[in-house]
Formats: structure tokens, sequence, C-alpha cells
């Protein structure tokens, strides 16, 4: 019971993490399209970092749903959350603070910057949560595999029993 409510929470944070991804890939590709912003780094990095997302998690985000899954992409969320770390910063230090108005790009567009911003920390939020629920759940799943009785196959023995003939 606890393996499977342990998978619907990480489905749960994979799936906020996916939206999240969705809506900062759609509005940097807006600005990045828009404003031809290729020469700005931070906008850059935050949109490869969010497509990067998208496309894993648009498949990793089901796996929770496998009964076999037991906590594989533990790595891959504790990667990507010291990535979408970054990502927040990034914005935070370009647009939060009075910023948004007089930065780049469009000087303007103040409630799109602030989404990125907001979005680029819920997936980050979301990304450090489902660090401690894919070890959780690594771990019950591990704990399931060594304490269910299995079948043991027994080794051949190496002497033959009923025949002591030598070979010549």
């Amino acid at each position: 019971m606890l393996q499977r409510s342990l998978r619907l929470l990480a489905f749960g944070n994979h799936f906020a993490v996916w939206v999240s991804s969705l809506i900062v890939t759609g509005i940097l590709s807006y600005f990045l399209v828009k404003y031809n912003l290729s020469n700005n780094a931070h906008i850059i990095y935050q949109e490869v970092i969010a497509t990067i997302t998208l496309g894993v998690w648009t498949f990793g985000m089901v796996l929770p749903l496998v009964n076999a899954y037991g906590g594989q992409l533990w790595l891959a969320n504790h990667i990507l959350s010291y990535l979408w770390l970054t990502s927040f910063i990034f914005s935070a230090q370009d647009w939060a603070g009075g910023r948004c108005t007089t930065h780049a790009p469009t000087f303007g567009k103040c409630g799109l910057k602030k989404t990125v911003v907001a979005f680029n920390f819920l997936a980050f939020f979301f990304l450090l949560a489902n660090i401690f629920v894919e070890g959780l759940l690594f771990r019950a799943h591990r704990d399931t595999r060594v304490h269910t009785p299995g079948v043991h196959k027994s080794r051949p023995s190496t002497a033959s029993e009923g025949n002591t003939s030598a070979a010549v």
C-alpha cells in the first residue's frame, strides 16, 4: 500500500514538473521568436533546461504508474533540480525586484516574466520533493524484493553422484 501511494505521489510530482516545463518552454520560446534573443545566455539556458525536462518527463511521467517502477528516476530528479534552481536564480536576477520593466526582453511583459519565475520555482520545488519521494520509493521497492520469498534455483552439483568412474 505504501509503495502504491508513493508511486501516485511521484506521478503527481512528475506531472507538476512536466506542466511547469511546458509553460516555461512556451513563454521563453515566444520571447526568443518574437524578440530575437539568440544572444541572451540566461534565456537560452532556461529554454534548454525546460525543453530537456519536457522531453524526458513526457515519457518519465508515466513510469510511476507501472507496477515494477521503484524510483529509478531519482538521479534524474537530483540533476534536474540543480539545473532548475540555476534557472530560477537567473530569472529572479533578471526580472524580480523592480527590474521587470527595465530589463530585456521586451522592457515590459511583466506578467509573462513573473510567470516564468514562478514556474521555474515550482519545477525546482517539485523536483526537490520528488528526490525524497523517489528515495522512499526505491527503498520500499528494494525492501519488498528482499523480503518476499522467491523461487530459488538449486545449483547443479559438480561431482557426479552415482558415477565414480574416472575419465580416461
